[in-house]
């Protein structure tokens, strides 16, 4: 099966760099490696300049990480569909393993894998044989994000069937695409580290109210969809985690008012606990809460110290592109 790889890039021109090499590194050759220069300002094409027999450079005027995919989609050939983030980086047999799953799995349609800290080295790789395909119920989709962007590769007739990423989304457009593709067919994540995810500076407190605006909007297009039709209950889970989730931002970001206010709503609209992995314990949103309320009553913004897994914003952990949390896509200009 032929692979095209979409890398969208804005103002990132030592990193891109890195991502270009990751993917001209795999074993198993991309058909084509689309670079979509979504308006730099700095010296990305210059950067690129010696990829260019080797890579499709697209520059458009800057409309944002959406776009910019959109762009690549438009142009990309291959059977199979590839994304990396311009700041992250590919294991050299990323798109081998994950190729080989996906024949070897005719249903799955959309295909994430494992993460590693980046940079830094990759781990050794187990046989083949012994990776396992987890796959990813649309109920667990529908309550939170738990794929990474950079880790994907999807069918392109699941992509083109589940249409464009919406541009009027910033922050949860990944996650919109992938939900209506796990609506067409088999979301799965092979579980192995092939993926390098870097974590990037970033204010979270900001990143909150565009995250939160496009969850909601998510919800909105579920809710016209029928999706929630008969599920009233579970409806108000899903909603209660974007306030918990979208709370632990706003806690992170140093703006605990807002947290807290988030948190109290969270577990008025649904009590009961939330299990793993979309927190990493039960009583994660009732501790945050608290922490929130302590905050707040001690007065001041204060940034929040970012380390973790991601999976339980109780424990101060850094979520900006961590599975598990609110979405597997930086937010970027």
């Amino acid at each position: 099966m032929r692979i095209s790889v979409i890398i969208p890039t804005y103002n990132s021109a030592p990193l891109v760099v890195e991502a270009v090499e990751s993917v001209l590194a795999q074993t198993r050759p991309a058909a084509e490696v689309i670079v979509v220069d979504d308006g730099s300002t700095d010296d990305t094409e210059a950067r690129l300049a010696p990829f260019r027999d080797r890579i499709q450079y697209v520059r458009q005027p800057n409309g944002r990480v959406a776009a910019a995919r959109n762009t690549g989609l438009r142009l990309a050939t291959g059977e199979l569909i590839g994304f990396l983030d311009a700041d992250d980086a590919w294991h050299p047999s990323k798109l081998e393993r994950q190729v080989a799953a996906l024949e070897s799995r005719p249903d799955v349609g959309l295909l994430a894998t494992g993460l590693t800290a980046w940079p830094g080295p990759f781990a050794m790789l187990a046989d083949p044989s012994a990776a396992r395909i987890n796959p990813v119920s649309l109920a667990e989709m529908l309550l939170f994000n738990p794929l990474a962007t950079s880790s994907i590769v999807v069918r392109r007739s699941i992509a083109l069937r589940a249409g464009p990423f919406d541009t009027e989304l910033f922050g949860p457009e990944d996650y919109d695409l992938w939900l209506r593709c796990a609506q067409l067919g088999q979301v799965a994540v092979l579980d192995e580290p092939l993926t390098g995810y870097r974590d990037t500076a970033g204010s979270l407190g900001k990143q909150a109210d565009t995250m939160r605006r496009g969850l909601l909007r998510i919800h909105a297009k579920l809710e016209a969809a029928g999706v929630w039709k008969h599920r009233p209950w579970f409806r108000r889970k899903c909603r209660a985690h974007v306030d918990y989730s979208t709370g632990y931002m706003y806690f992170a970001g140093g703006r605990p008012e807002q947290a807290l206010r988030l948190l109290v709503r969270s577990l008025l609209t649904y009590p009961l606990p939330m299990w793993p992995p979309a927190v990493r314990y039960r009583w994660g949103r009732l501790r945050l809460l608290l922490r929130s309320a302590a905050k707040s009553v001690a007065g001041g913004p204060r940034q929040v110290e970012l380390v973790g897994t991601g999976n339980d914003p109780g424990d101060s952990v850094r979520i900006e592109k961590v599975p598990g949390s609110v979405t597997g896509e930086k937010v970027q200009a």
